[in-house]
């Protein structure tokens, strides 16, 4: 059987019957990258009827939304006089006429409920 190395003080070396070809690896680590390039997303932008209807609806809500707290409700000279509040030291919440009391919640969790 034909030796193809030899153990030597310095390491293992091939032995002089073997061919030795300078060649280099397709596939080495020096030569790729760890990571894959990102591929760029762009996002598209939608026209329609439902998406000027969606941007139609979110303008309104949030119109509301900002400009509720500056509403003002006359509610009498001991109450406040803002349309929408919640009242947490007198425990209360004000909707413009309806005042809602703790034991009354049950009405609100029904409008929940049948809103959804």
């Amino acid at each position: 059987m034909r030796e193809v190395y030899e153990v030597t003080g310095e390491g293992v070396k091939a032995a002089a019957s073997v061919d030795r070809h300078d060649v280099e690896a397709v596939n080495a680590a020096s030569r790729r990258s760890l990571y894959k390039k990102r591929e760029k997303i762009h996002p598209k932008r939608m026209t329609g009827t439902f998406r000027r209807v969606k941007w139609a609806a979110m303008a309104l809500f949030l119109g509301i939304y900002y400009l509720t707290p500056w509403i003002r409700w006359d509610r009498g000279s001991d109450a406040p006089h803002q349309a929408v509040l919640l009242d947490f030291p007198a425990r209360r919440f004000y909707f413009f006429f309806i005042e809602i009391w703790p034991q009354e919640v049950y009405y609100f969790t029904g409008l929940l409920i049948l809103a959804a």
